[in-house]
């Protein structure tokens, strides 16, 4: 099962997410979907806390969670609306 090995961040507003099958993830957190209101403190900051990972999601003290799941999946949107 794919998990979330570490998770840091750069330029302030971007995920660095190293995966257990050795691929990295750079998500701009900036791109999060407006329509999901959770979303709206880390869209608003201009430099994020450091996060956590439980392996499944990253997290924030604050109880902000994106999970993998999400983040793959948003990936995946916008490879294909590039296309």
């Amino acid at each position: 099962m794919l998990q979330i090995i570490r998770v840091d961040i750069l330029d302030g507003q971007t995920l660095d997410i190293e995966l257990s099958n050795g691929h990295l993830i750079l998500f701009d957190t900036r791109h999060l979907p407006e329509a999901n209101h959770s979303y709206d403190g880390l869209r608003d900051m201009e430099t994020l806390p450091r996060p956590n990972t439980d392996g499944q999601s990253v997290f924030w003290q604050d109880g902000t969670r994106i999970t993998l799941d999400e983040i793959l999946r948003w990936l995946s949107t916008q490879t294909n609306n590039s296309l």
